[in-house]
């Protein structure tokens, strides 16, 4: 009996994402809190890449904080010293430390490795909706004090699985997308050199894009676990000099960036700033973008918005939320979508409504994160409102809904799944009907 594909691939999709919520249930059983790992200690649910060496105090030396919103920790080297000064005659003559071992005392490192299986509906018309994958990240951090500035060198590292070469490009929809399945070996996802002093800091590099925070879990190098605003407005890096001031809670931070993640195409550039205020429990802010477009000549792109975002914690629970309007499209009307070479949006943004005049929408996500012992769930709704501008694709309103589930069953080792879910039921790319579901599910080690 012949199946209805798109009801099969639902149904296909829901059976297999079901698989790593009931591997948690299992490992539950099996590894007990004092079970044959060890003793497990409690999850500790960080954005992105979190530490999971225990209880790292943050160091008294000020250092730039993440502009993401990460918690990043660092320990300081021990003093040589306790208490007084010991007099001239009483002072141990130390060898002198080598330069690898003054390396070492000033260098952080983190790394994290995934083993996973994604199903993409979204994407089904390509052929490459479903795969096994495996990932990793490195993130070092050099600091060290100079005279009266602190400098620090802020890295992270992406390592990739590529897809397979044997790629269907057998029409001109097909190939404009083809840019969406390459994916870098080796990706500086950041890397930057920052001068720190009392409450100025000074950073030049790829950065965390000071535009809004960030305070979700991430489970996937693509990030493709984030809400609509986040995954097709908003970029997560960018490149460029930002200077940040931040006496206590207020914290200001104005930036000139390329408006792209990497390196620049075009000679323009783009202003980038954010005033807030920030404690350990909440945190409120409000935040612009704004640049003449990305590209170059009939290319150029808009990419600007303006938005609030906060955070409230208490206890277990986190609560967060951005909202932005954003204002996108090509700069001058008639450039073919088809002859993109570029990342291209599945969601039909690759568009104009004349010339000089940028698409514009509003688009907001809320965030809930509670965490308990061993388990970390989060549930993230939101919404992106677009300019009517004649193409149903595009004029849609966006609905996203994502439950993310993790379990830390051993010292280091966590597993964890996700689900996302938008509105679909439309004719999409080569006129397949768009299937508005996302599986992950994977295991992940982090050091």
């Amino acid at each position: 009996m012949a199946h209805n594909r798109p009801t099969w691939r639902v149904f296909r999709t829901i059976l297999i994402s079901g698989f790593a919520p009931l591997t948690l249930l299992t490992a539950l059983l099996i590894f007990p809190a004092a079970g044959a790992f060890g003793q497990v200690e409690p999850f500790l649910g960080q954005p992105v890449y979190p530490p999971v060496a225990g209880t790292q105090q943050p160091s008294a030396t000020p250092m730039l904080p993440p502009l993401s919103g990460e918690n990043v920790f660092w320990q300081p080297p021990p003093s040589n010293t306790v208490g007084q000064i010991p007099a001239p005659s009483e002072r141990i003559v130390l060898p002198e430390m080598s330069a690898g071992r003054r390396l070492l005392d000033c260098l952080d490192m983190g790394f994290v490795a995934r083993g996973y299986y994604r199903n993409d509906q979204r994407v089904a018309w390509s052929g490459m909706e479903e795969t096994f994958g495996a990932e990793a990240a490195l993130t070092p951090r050099l600091k060290q004090t100079c005279g009266d500035w602190e400098v620090t060198v802020d890295s992270e590292f992406y390592l990739n699985e590529p897809y397979n070469r044997n790629v269907l490009l057998d029409t001109a929809e097909r190939r404009s997308y083809a840019s969406n399945f390459r994916a870098d070996t080796l990706e500086i996802s950041r890397l930057s050199v920052a001068l720190h002093r009392d409450d100025f800091t000074l950073l030049l590099g790829k950065m965390d894009t000071p535009f809004g925070r960030t305070y979700f879990p991430l489970y996937s190098n693509a990030r493709i676990d984030a809400p609509f605003i986040r995954t097709e407005s908003i970029l997560w890096r960018e490149t460029g000099i930002l200077a940040r001031y931040k006496p206590g809670m207020f914290v200001a931070d104005v930036a000139l960036v390329n408006g792209c993640e990497n390196l620049d195409t075009n000679s323009s550039k783009a202003l980038v700033s954010r005033l807030g205020l920030e404690a350990e429990q909440w945190a409120v802010g409000c935040s612009i973008k704004f640049q003449d477009g990305i590209g170059s000549e009939s290319q150029k792109e808009y990419r600007n918005h303006a938005g609030v975002d906060m955070m409230v914690r208490q206890d277990s629970w986190s609560l967060s939320a951005e909202c932005i309007y954003d204002r996108y499209g090509f700069t001058y009307p008639g450039f073919d979508p088809l002859d993109i070479t570029w990342e291209r949006s599945i969601y039909y943004r690759d568009a104009s409504s004349g010339r000089n005049a940028p698409i514009t929408g509003v688009g907001y996500y809320v965030n809930l994160d509670y965490q308990w012992e061993r388990w970390a769930t989060t549930l993230n709704y939101g919404e992106f409102y677009p300019e009517s501008i004649g193409v149903p694709q595009h004029d849609r309103v966006q609905r996203r809904g994502i439950l993310k589930l993790a379990c830390n069953f051993a010292e280091h080792l966590q597993l964890y799944s996700v689900v996302m879910i938008e509105n679909g039921g439309y004719l999409a790319q080569e006129g397949k009907t768009r299937i508005g579901l996302v599986a992950l599910d994977g295991l992940q080690f982090t050091f």
